[in-house]
């Protein structure tokens, strides 16, 4: 019988954003008689990071039958620093680390690495040293409106042997930014299962304090609570859709890095006199629970690839706004599949989502539409067939 490949995937930590969801769904989907899958964290399991619910995302791998180890665990680190460490300490930093991973990577017999996007810089120098294929998942940095190329991602992106994405407007800037050909940077649009709750509408609507109201529409986010996902854009959009539709509400629901960007949220709700009519909230069940409490989505992101929670929402058929950042555009068409406007624009996102509240009709057509996009482009087992092939080829 043909030896298993076995693919190492490399993360900085667990956490909750749309690549974690992605690794996962590949986690939970690798035809096992072919591939062995085992996934390493740089960092120690959340454990200055439990306020952000880590641990519970932890728990989300384990229920998939996924073990994560850390490096710190396997291959113990021998130096201690006690002074904050400067540039030059930063950069032997990374070769110490990727020195240790290097280790692991011999020692479990390692075909391929599939590094994640913080752990990019110490996961290449670890194939280099070790000559393993190496493939990079990257989606770019915000940086007002344009892609940040500090020298660690370029070095990084250089020295990988693949760089994958999941939507074409960000392959084109990989390639022109590094003179890559086609062959170094491939595109697969992310795959997710559709998310599921053992609440139905009404309880989930109690989890997040609204009440037990027929009428009641809410207009929802999914998303981590970070600026560029545009929940400040949201808010401020809030206050035209409320005072033409009062039967309307507003949840926000993400987890944060950041308590101040959380509060600062409350505070504009509070400024624009919608405070009563909003819930921003960080919620460790099950996101499918969130989802069955909303019934327009929307996605403001000022820049984005391809958000994971824009699929989901097309897998459960929800009418949604979104905006043109990114890689949207390539997943939602408008009129068609969604509403798509201009990212930054309160008042043009407030219109859209006051005619999808307007027009059942509208939101119905819509939400169906997305609904059958999401089977013919987003479903995991594409999305696994196509990171199986690759793995395939750069192994052999």
């Amino acid at each position: 019988m043909k030896p298993r490949i076995k693919v190492l995937s490399v993360l900085n930590e667990i956490g909750w954003g749309g690549d974690e969801s992605r690794l996962l769904s590949m986690a939970a989907g690798l035809d096992s008689s072919r591939f062995e899958h085992l996934v390493i964290t740089l960092l120690d399991h959340g454990s200055e990071m439990q306020h952000a619910g880590l641990s519970d995302r932890e728990k989300q791998y384990r229920d998939m039958g996924v073990v994560v180890k850390s490096l710190s665990k396997e291959e113990p680190d021998t130096i201690t620093r006690s002074k904050p460490a400067n540039g030059l300490q930063r950069k032997l930093a990374v070769f110490r680390r990727a020195r240790r991973l290097a280790r692991i990577i011999r020692r479990w017999k390692i075909d391929v690495i599939d590094a994640r996007t913080a752990a990019y810089l110490v996961a290449a120098v670890a194939g280099k040293m070790t000559r393993t294929p190496t493939l990079i998942t990257w989606y770019g940095l915000w940086d007002e409106d344009t892609i940040s190329w500090t020298w660690p991602v370029t070095t990084s992106l250089l020295l990988a042997d693949g760089i994958l994405t999941d939507s074409e407007v960000r392959a084109s800037q990989f390639r022109a930014h590094l003179h890559a050909g086609q062959g170094k940077v491939s595109v697969i649009p992310n795959g997710i299962p559709q998310p599921s709750s053992a609440y139905n509408r009404c309880e989930s609507r109690k989890l997040f304090g609204f009440p037990d109201d027929p009428a009641l529409r809410i207009i929802g986010q999914v998303a981590r609570l970070i600026d560029y996902k545009g929940q400040h854009v949201l808010l401020r959009a809030a206050p035209k859709v409320l005072a033409q539709c009062p039967d309307a509400a507003f949840l926000l629901v993400g987890y944060t890095l950041n308590e101040d960007y959380q509060e600062e949220l409350e505070r504009l709700a509070q400024e624009l006199g919608i405070g009563d009519r909003v819930r921003i909230v960080s919620y460790p069940g099950r996101i499918g629970d969130v989802w069955s409490a909303i019934d327009i989505h929307v996605h403001p992101s000022l820049f984005d690839s391809q958000p994971i929670a824009i699929i989901e929402g097309m897998s459960l058929g929800k009418p949604a706004v979104v905006t043109s950042a990114g890689g949207i555009p390539e997943m939602v068409e408008h009129g068609r599949t969604g509403l798509v406007v201009p990212p930054g624009d309160p008042m043009a996102l407030a219109n859209a989502i006051l005619q999808l509240l307007e027009s059942p009709q509208l939101a119905g057509r819509l939400g169906e539409a997305a609904r059958q996009r999401y089977e013919e482009r987003y479903r995991p087992e594409t999305m696994i067939s196509a990171l199986e092939n690759i793995f395939v080829r750069m192994a052999n």
